[in-house]
């Protein structure tokens, strides 16, 4: 009886340990490309910006960076090209985006940011 009720415990958390399923917060193909979002509203003509995990500020713009819910210190997943703009921020390269992800972690929570 003693072993049952070890047991019952040991599988239910097994179960829950392996339930999440990771592929499913694999980010869409294409859109692979690590950045955090940055607020730079203190600066001068600047919003929110873009930060690559090698330091690249990117100041992106265009329908998919307008229609996305941002906040400073959030890790992303990016796809973008080269399009430069003229920008009173002047703080990295203009780029317009063509997709944005959140990154998440194990079981869909959000991956903590990095310190840009």
């Amino acid at each position: 009886m003693r072993r049952l009720h070890l047991l019952l415990p040991a599988t239910l958390l097994l179960t829950l340990a392996f339930s999440c399923q990771d592929s499913a917060n694999d980010p869409a193909p294409g859109c692979n490309t690590p950045a955090t979002i940055r607020d730079l509203t203190g600066l001068d003509g600047c919003g929110f910006v873009l930060v690559l995990d090698n330091g690249q500020r990117l100041e992106p713009h265009g329908s998919v960076w307008q229609g996305y819910a941002k906040h400073d210190g959030e890790r992303v997943t990016i796809n973008y090209v080269t399009d430069e703009i003229p920008s009173i921020c002047m703080v990295g390269e203009g780029v317009k985006l063509e997709c944005i992800q959140q990154q998440v972690g194990r079981c869909g929570t959000p991956a903590p940011g990095k310190g840009n």
